[in-house]
């Protein structure tokens, strides 16, 4: 299997030899000090040898242990559930921007589910457990894990400056992801996890990478082409004048606001001082369940929100399993066609 999840998290970075432990917490970063923004984004490799790599996040902190000192950069409060990062290919999804008091840190908290869900590329599916991570010189380790948790600590030095958007990466590299009995109860797998420095970052976007952001929207202009975006990183100016190959976009962000869907935004960037930002594609995310299905015409109605229901055509979508009547689905919709809401992707759901 290779594939390779970053989470980014806005900071300088020099890396030391990592230790992996259960942290048990400490004080939280103090008021009254200068800060700086640190910035969370989470993001995926293109070479994917796995159609779906799904777990959440609970939780990543800045820790200096020398003063107990912390910042909650994603908080156990608000957790990414179920994120399957095969959906982030060329994407730095962000994901929560938090203030920090403005000093030199030493480890980096990572919590994140003990289960994972994988589906390969035949449309298997398995629930399996990290139960061990490689370190530095790739030799295998015990994970240790509290109940349906487990924790990671880096060690390492991480700069966060005053009155700047600071940046900082932390790579979950799976091309040295492994995976035992497959398909059996006794599913395991082993993670890799290492920082990865600005530079790496920067390279992301010289690769082409765009930036995301997700919530949900309201204000809708069609006008102007402009709407507003509530995110877990704040309240954000969205232009979408140069989304002009997405068919039926403004029907698209009509139904997204009235019915108050999620909504994916991407950008070549995303202005972190203004938040404003010029989209260059959007996406509605919906979950619900197939009826009336049509193999043919390759249609089907979704039946969403309890009782509202909508035609959707799947004709250049993206299935991962087995569409039929009655099985519920999750759809990433990306235009309307005056019949039918065109969906890029749809997924079934276990």
């Amino acid at each position: 299997m290779r594939k390779t999840i970053i989470l980014l998290l806005s900071v300088p970075f020099v890396m030391l030899a990592p230790i992996f432990l259960i942290y048990c917490g400490g004080g939280s970063s103090s008021g009254g000090a200068s800060t700086g923004s640190v910035v969370l984004y989470i993001t995926d490799s293109p070479e994917d040898d796995y159609n779906r790599v799904e777990f959440t996040i609970n939780s990543v902190q800045l820790v200096h242990t020398g003063t107990s000192t912390t910042c909650d950069v994603l908080t156990p409060s608000e957790p990414i559930d179920d994120i399957d990062i095969t959906d982030l290919s060329s994407i730095l999804q962000l994901l929560d921007i938090s203030n920090c008091t403005s000093r030199s840190y030493n480890r980096i908290h990572v919590e994140f589910g003990k289960q994972v869900i994988l589906t390969d590329m035949s449309d298997t599916t398995d629930t399996c457990d990290f139960t061990s991570y490689k370190d530095i010189n790739n030799n295998p380790n015990v994970l240790q894990c509290n109940g349906n948790s487990c924790f990671i600590d880096i060690n390492g030095a991480v700069n966060v400056f005053s009155k700047q958007n600071n940046k900082l990466a932390l790579e979950f590299n799976l091309k040295e992801f492994e995976v035992v009995d497959f398909g059996l109860p006794s599913c395991s797998v082993t993670i890799k996890v290492s920082p990865l420095n600005a530079s790496g970052i920067d390279n992301k976007h010289n690769d082409g990478y765009e930036e995301g952001i997700s919530g949900y929207i309201s204000n809708l202009d069609t006008s102007t082409k402009r709407f507003t975006m509530t995110t877990n990183s704040g309240t954000f100016t969205v232009s979408y004048s140069n989304v002009t190959t997405q068919q039926g976009i403004d029907d698209l962000l009509n139904l997204a606001n009235t019915d108050q869907l999620k909504v994916v935004v991407e950008a070549s960037s995303i202005n972190l001082d203004t938040h404003n930002v010029e989209a260059s594609s959007i996406y509605v995310m919906l979950e619900g369940t197939v009826s009336l299905l049509n193999t043919g015409t390759k249609t089907f109605t979704l039946t969403y929100q309890t009782d509202k229901t909508i035609s959707v055509n799947y004709q250049t979508a993206e299935v991962e399993g087995i569409l039929a009547d009655g099985v519920d689905v999750e759809m990433k919709l990306n235009g309307y066609d005056n019949i039918n809401y065109l969906s890029q992707e749809v997924e079934i759901e276990d």
